[in-house]
């Protein structure tokens, strides 16, 4: 009984001289395209690790009359709020100017959108900010941005 490796077909196949100038398909074009689409999405979650922010914000809301900016804030987020945080209202960037040291009660006196709006909805006394630029007149919701944080800083830490 001979001992044969390789069976008779694919010596066949490979000893014949049309064969030898073919080409080795070792993966499939779908394959490649798939590798290709792991190695893009790759990249993108490092370029972002190293460029991007991921920030931890607090709602507010924002009132603008007579050219001044003032934010409402509720009470329990008044101790994560410093002077000089960035606060986007209205799709723009402004900066905490001033801190008010003494809660004020949502009453009669303040908006009725104001006291009625969701993010407050609840507080009994809330926070007023002074922000250092008005904006357009009105009421807008705001985010407060208490810490901003790379994502590559993880690895390092």
């Amino acid at each position: 009984m001979s001992n044969h490796i390789f069976r008779k077909k694919s010596l066949e196949k490979v000893s014949s001289p049309e064969q030898l100038n073919d080409y080795i398909r070792a993966s499939s074009p779908g394959v490649w395209t798939v590798l290709a689409a792991v190695a893009i999405l790759l990249l993108g979650v490092c370029i972002w690790g190293a460029f991007g922010r991921v920030d931890t914000v607090v709602q507010a809301l924002a009132v603008c009359e007579d050219g001044k900016t003032r934010c409402y804030v509720a009470r329990q987020d008044y101790d994560s709020i410093a002077v000089g945080m960035p606060v986007r209202v209205n799709g723009q960037e402004r900066t905490i100017a001033s801190i008010a040291r003494l809660p004020e009660k949502v009453s009669d006196d303040l908006n009725v959108y104001i006291q009625h709006a969701e993010v407050l909805q609840g507080a009994g006394w809330v926070y007023a900010l002074q922000l250092d630029e008005g904006i357009d007149e009105g009421v807008y919701a705001a985010q407060i941005v208490t810490e901003s944080i790379a994502p590559a800083s993880f690895l390092w830490n």
